[in-house]
């Protein structure tokens, strides 16, 4: 009997349709997930290959991250609770990522932590004419409803290997290690900390950004201050030549939009 009773779980853990359960549980933030398979992870939960996470809002619709590798299981801390949810961990660009998504009466609540993850290979955020390079890990928590596009959260990030290729630059811009720290509040986003260092430009940044169910259409209301690095001054002459004030102490201040910046 004991034998049946293992073939017989191994059984529902292999079949349950996990792919479908996670789409349930994102469905609210309007994304859903597909896979190409599934198989067994012992004791409990299945491994999803070929994985896909789609926007489904008219705004953004589309793909949003893809990964060959995801285990997902049950949380079985949230079930106590009554809102049953899963953990999630992902290969994904050359690092891993481990989220908690837990659905409730308010949205879903989401606990993430991120290791190494390959800015160059993402294509979540974009910004036209730049493109970014280097080693993201952080951790935070975020609540997301069907009607924000995030309602509260807070967390922290750093990055390693931080390169900026621009328009403004005649070779890719080293920035070096990054670190930030924001909080979310009633889909305003605040950045309380943003710094670089080691790199030819050092950048320290605080401000909001108000989203929008497009990103593009995001509103910036960010100050930032500006030091080249003696040795990066020639490569970084258009930059200085476009900008409102020489970089130093005073700030400048960028607002607009994501997709159309403006820099004061």
């Amino acid at each position: 009997m004991a034998v049946g009773l293992s073939l017989f779980a191994a059984y529902l853990i292999s079949t349950f349709p996990y792919s479908t359960t996670l789409s349930n549980v994102l469905a609210p933030m309007g994304l859903e997930v597909s896979s190409s398979s599934q198989s067994a992870s012992f004791p409990f939960g299945a491994r999803l290959s070929g994985v896909r996470l789609i926007s489904t809002r008219p705004a953004s619709a589309g793909l949003l991250v893809e990964s060959p590798a995801v285990t997902i299981a049950p949380a079985f801390l949230s079930m106590l609770t009554m809102h049953p949810g899963v953990r999630v961990k992902a290969a994904l660009y050359d690092g891993l990522v481990n989220v908690t998504l837990r659905p409730s009466r308010l949205g879903t609540a989401i606990n993430y932590d991120l290791d190494s993850v390959e800015l160059a290979r993402q294509q979540l955020w974009t910004v036209p004419g730049a493109s970014a390079a280097g080693a993201l890990s952080g951790s935070g928590n975020l609540l997301l409803s069907p009607d924000d596009i995030a309602e509260t959260g807070d967390g922290v990030l750093s990055a390693v290997g931080l390169t900026l290729t621009s328009a403004f630059a005649s070779s890719p811009i080293r920035l070096g290690e990054g670190h930030s720290k924001f909080k979310l509040d009633q889909g305003t986003l605040t950045i309380e900390q943003l710094t670089t260092s080691g790199g030819d430009l050092t950048i320290t940044a605080e401000g909001t950004i108000q989203l929008a169910p497009d990103p593009g259409q995001s509103e910036l209301a960010i100050e930032f201050t500006l030091s080249i690095a003696p040795a990066a001054s020639s490569q970084l002459a258009v930059l200085q030549a476009v900008l409102p004030h020489p970089p130093g102490p005073q700030p400048y201040h960028l607002t607009g939009t994501l997709n159309a910046p403006r820099i004061s």
